[in-house]
């Protein structure tokens, strides 16, 4: 069965492939400037693409990367 028919038959749409985003928008999303974000890069804490000169991110892939990286910490 291909997706389409799949999608069809489920009543979902088929998957899209998840495009890339900027340092910009990244930083937006996290609340944390540009700088930040280029720092965070160099320490290895966001997962990214070097694409030429440029610098792309998939959501998922910082998203996923965060949680497995980063400690959720409450005050008591």
């Amino acid at each position: 069965m291909t997706e389409t028919s799949q999608a069809i038959a489920t009543s979902q749409p088929p998957a899209t492939p998840e495009g890339f985003i900027g340092k910009p928008e990244v930083a937006r999303r996290l609340n944390k400037t540009i700088r930040t974000v280029d720092n965070w890069m160099s320490r290895g804490i966001l997962p990214y693409y070097k694409i030429g000169r440029s610098v792309e991110f998939k959501w998922s892939d910082v998203e996923s990367h965060l949680t497995q990286t980063c400690r959720v910490a409450r005050r008591t």
